[in-house]
């Protein structure tokens, strides 16, 4: 776990092509680290282990017909390093492991997205929830090995709802799960 993930990426021939995408940036993902505030505790505690999720890399990408604001962020890829200890059964991630890394690839493009707004506008206090996740499970999540998810935004509306629809692929990109999302506004404070 020492392995800095790019290099750890790099050196996948699969998803080195993939990471030569120019259209796509690169950034740390922030969801591994440790907060005080435990949030991403799932992600940068719980599921980061040899044997559970070792590595993981973010890429996102603006909409073409756009600037490159954050608040204009269209797509996210996430690669994941899946160990066995997240099997349901032997060599097969758990189902509810494959809707959790759905959410949380879609959650993050909204994250990435609303980063912008919340940083520019000091009285946002409302988060993002999750108000349904519709998964549709494919062909079985091999373990060990690496995935990706790719995150799309579909549908916003108000400012308030926001539809995502996301999928997971193998290294022949064989479509393994999909998913849409609806995220909503929190009236309270989370």
């Amino acid at each position: 776990m020492e392995i800095d993930d790019t290099a750890r990426y790099r050196s996948i021939p699969w998803v080195s092509k993939l990471l030569q995408d120019e259209s796509f940036i690169t950034i740390p993902s922030t969801n591994r680290e440790k907060k005080s505030s435990t949030e991403d505790n799932l992600f940068a505690s719980t599921l980061k282990s040899d044997d559970t999720l070792s590595g993981c890399l973010t890429q996102y990408r603006y909409s073409p017909s756009s600037s490159a604001v954050p608040e204009n962020i269209e797509e996210v890829r996430m690669f994941f390093t899946l160990g066995d200890g997240m099997n349901g059964y032997p060599g097969i991630l758990h189902g509810g492991i494959v809707a959790t890394l759905l959410d949380e690839g879609m959650g993050l493009l909204l994250t990435l997205r609303s980063n912008y707004k919340a940083s520019n506008d000091r009285t946002t206090s409302s988060k993002t929830v999750t108000a349904y996740l519709n998964t549709n499970f494919l062909r079985p999540v091999q373990t060990p090995g690496v995935i990706v998810l790719y995150a799309r935004l579909d549908e916003s509306k108000e400012n308030r709802k926001w539809k995502i629809k996301g999928r997971i692929c193998d290294l022949e990109n064989q479509i393994l799960a999909t998913a849409e999302c609806l995220y909503v506004k929190s009236q309270s404070k989370i």
